[in-house]
């Protein structure tokens, strides 16, 4: 499989297909969120952690699915390389989280590359 998780690094294999379980959800008091099932969750990848950097890949989960499914085509134009993505959750009452990936600190205000989405190298394509 071209797709797997290490050290909250997501790897994926330019064009293939692939699905990211978002296993769980904390509140901000640390308690387990339970997902409703007009909550979606939404993964985007840009350069830069900013919205001044356009966005590269944008996929949401089905409304109340915890699973973001991953097209061939969502990744074909990508170049190679190493990218920044978070996960919001978005609830039916127009409220936004990011609940992926956990910065804390001072690392919270700086914008660099994330380094946490990466492209990798497709070797057959079709």
């Amino acid at each position: 499989m071209g797709f797997y998780i290490e050290s909250d690094v997501i790897y994926l294999t330019k064009g293939d297909d692939a699905v990211l379980e978002v296993s769980s959800i904390a509140t901000e008091g640390g308690e387990e969120y339970v997902l409703q099932e007009t909550d979606v969750l939404t993964l985007t990848v840009r350069v830069l952690p900013s919205a001044q950097s356009p966005a590269l890949l944008q996929v949401d989960a089905l409304p109340g699915s915890r699973r973001i499914v991953f097209s061939h085509a969502d990744t074909a134009d990508l170049d190679v390389g190493r990218y920044s993505a978070d996960v919001q959750l978005t609830t039916a009452e127009g409220k936004r989280y990011t609940v992926w990936p956990t910065i804390t600190g001072s690392g919270r205000y700086v914008v660099k590359n994330l380094n946490n989405f990466v492209i990798m190298p497709e070797v057959t394509a079709k």
